[in-house]
C-alpha cells in the first residue's frame, strides 16, 4: 500500500469508515483521497444503481490494502462502535445503525455548499435535509463543488481517525466563483447559494490548460478538469511514479511504480474522460525549454514542489502574459494565488527573492497531508475554468491561506508592488537567463 508518513499510518490502517451518496459522481475525489491517506476499511452506499467496478479496480489499484465494500443501503453493522466515521455527499441522512458515529456533512450546489462535522446531528437535521434540485446535475461548477467537498470531507475524516486538529462543528460556506469561505452558525447562506452556472453554454473542449507537475497539486487539477470537459490538457513531468508519492498523487498507482508520470496520469485521465489530449513533455521545466512549451496554451497551473521551478514559471507566465494559476502545499496548509500579467500582483511582488537552498523543505521532506493538495489544485483549476469563462472573483490581488487543521480559510488583500523585479515599472528580468538551477526534491 502507499508509504504514509507520521505516527498515525497504523491507526489509519485500522480505521473503518462509512460513505453514504447518490451516485459514484458525488464522491470521487473523497474516495480517492481517502483510499491514498491509507484507510484501511471503507463500506460505500449508493442509492443509485451502477456500474462501480472501474472505480473499485482503480482504487485497488492505488490501495490494495483496502477493504472495500459496496452496498445499495445502509447495513446493520455489528459493531459500529468500530465504525471511525460516515460521511453524507449531499444532505442529512438519518439511520438508526450509525447512531454515535460521527458523521460528515455537505450540501453541494454548482460552485457553492455548506460542510460540517457533527457527532449531535438532531439539531441540524432539517438544514441538511434538502437535495439537489434544478436541471444542473451535470454542471461544470457542480463538478468542481463536489470535488471541492469530496476532499474537505477526506480531511475530515483523517483528523477523525487521528483525533487531529478541529473538525468543522460550525459548517462552512464555500463559494468558488468568489473563493468566499466562511464559518455560518446558522443556515441562511445555504438557501442563498445561487443555482445558476455561469459557464453554461461555455465550450471547455476549446480550452488548453497546461499543468507544470503531475504530483500532487496536478492530480487533483489534471482530474477535476478532465471530469468538467476540459479536452486539451499538457503535462509536464521529468520523474517516474514512486510508491512514497501515492498519498498525495491519485493519478497514479501501485501497478504503475517506475512509469513516467506523463505516461501514468494519461492513462487515468482517459479514463475519465475517453475523448481528452494529453499533450505529455517527460522532460524537467526549464529556463532554455519554458517559454517554447508554454506558448501554446491559454491557461497555466502550477504543480511544483520547488521554488526555483515556482520563480521559474512566474517570470516565463509574467514574460509571455499567460495566466497562471499558482499554489503550494507544506504539511497541513495550503497556499494559492492567481497572476493576471499586466493587471495584478505577481508572485514576485509577493516573494522578491528566491530562498537560500535548504531553507523551506520540500514535501517529501516534512510530510504532507494527502487530500491537503486535493484542495489547492481543486482551486487551481476552478480558477484555470473561471479565467477562461470571465467569470467569478479571481484570486487575483488576494493571497489564500489554507489551515486544514483548524479547517481555515483566509483571502488577505495583495497589492502590485510597482519595484517588482518581473513585472514592475523597470522590471530587471527581461528574459530567463536568470539562476533558477537551485532545485529541492520531487515533486
Amino acid at each position: 500500500m502507499p508509504e504514509i508518513s507520521g505516527a498515525g499510518q497504523k491507526k489509519l490502517l485500522e480505521s473503518k469508515g462509512i460513505v453514504v451518496a447518490d451516485s459514484v459522481e458525488e464522491i470521487l475525489s473523497l474516495l480517492y483521497y481517502l483510499a491514498a491517506s491509507g484507510i484501511g476499511h471503507l463500506h460505500v452506499i449508493l442509492k443509485k444503481k451502477e456500474d462501480f467496478s472501474e472505480l473499485k479496480a482503480g482504487l485497488l489499484d492505488l490501495n490494495p490494502d483496502l477493504e472495500l465494500e459496496f452496498y445499495s443501503d445502509i447495513p446493520n453493522f455489528k459493531n459500529m462502535e468500530k465504525i471511525e466515521f460516515a460521511v453524507f455527499a449531499d444532505g442529512f441522512e438519518e439511520s438508526e445503525h450509525l447512531k454515535g458515529v460521527p458523521k460528515i456533512f455537505n450540501l453541494i450546489r454548482p460552485w457553492a455548499g455548506c460542510l460540517m462535522t457533527a457527532r449531535d446531528t438532531e439539531s441540524n437535521k432539517l438544514a441538511f435535509s434538502q437535495k439537489m434540485k434544478g436541471p444542473y446535475e451535470n454542471s461544470t461548477g457542480l463538478v468542481f463543488s463536489r470535488f471541492f467537498a469530496g476532499t474537505i470531507s477526506a480531511i475530515e475524516a483523517i483528523k477523525i481517525c487521528l483525533n487531529l486538529g478541529k473538525v468543522l462543528e460550525n459548517p462552512l460556506y464555500y463559494n468558488l466563483l468568489d473563493m468566499e469561505f466562511k464559518s455560518i452558525k446558522d443556515f441562511e447562506a445555504v438557501g442563498e447559494i445561487a443555482m445558476e452556472d455561469p459557464l453554461k453554454g461555455k465550450d471547455l473542449s476549446t480550452l488548453k490548460v497546461l499543468i507544470i507537475g503531475s504530483g500532487g497539486l496536478g492530480s487533483p487539477a489534471a482530474f477535476s478538469l478532465a471530469l468538467a470537459g476540459v479536452k486539451n490538457i499538457g503535462l509536464v513531468d521529468s520523474d517516474i511514479v514512486e510508491m512514497s508519492n501515492l498519498n498525495r498523487q491519485i493519478l497514479h498507482s501501485t501497478s504503475r511504480i517506475g512509469m513516467p508520470k506523463v505516461e501514468s496520469a494519461e492513462m487515468f485521465l482517459k479514463k475519465i474522460n475517453s475523448g481528452i489530449d494529453i499533450e505529455k513533455y517527460h522532460i524537467r521545466f526549464s529556463n532554455k525549454n519554458a517559454l517554447e512549451i508554454i506558448k501554446d496554451y491559454d491557461i497555466i497551473i502550477d504543480g511544483v514542489d520547488n521554488l526555483p521551478t515556482r520563480y521559474l514559471l512566474n517570470d516565463a507566465c509574467v514574460l509571455a502574459g499567460k495566466p497562471l494559476a499558482e499554489a503550494a502545499v507544506l504539511r497541513f496548509e495550503g497556499i494559492a494565488m492567481t497572476i493576471l500579467p499586466g493587471e495584478g500582483p505577481c508572485y514576485r511582488c509577493v516573494f522578491p527573492k528566491m530562498p537560500q537552498a535548504g531553507a523551506v523543505p520540500s514535501c517529501s521532506e516534512a510530510g504532507v497531508l494527502g487530500p491537503v493538495p486535493g484542495v489547492m489544485g481543486t482551486l487551481e483549476a476552478a480558477e484555470a475554468i473561471k479565467i477562461f469563462g470571465g467569470c467569478g472573483r479571481l484570486l487575483s490581488g488576494r493571497f489564500l491561506i489554507f489551515d486544514s487543521l483548524e479547517l481555515n480559510f483566509m483571502t488577505p488583500v495583495l497589492s502590485k508592488n510597482e519595484k517588482c523585479p518581473a513585472c514592475g515599472e523597470n522590471p530587471s528580468i527581461k528574459d530567463l537567463s536568470g539562476n533558477y538551477d537551485f532545485i529541492c526534491e520531487n515533486t
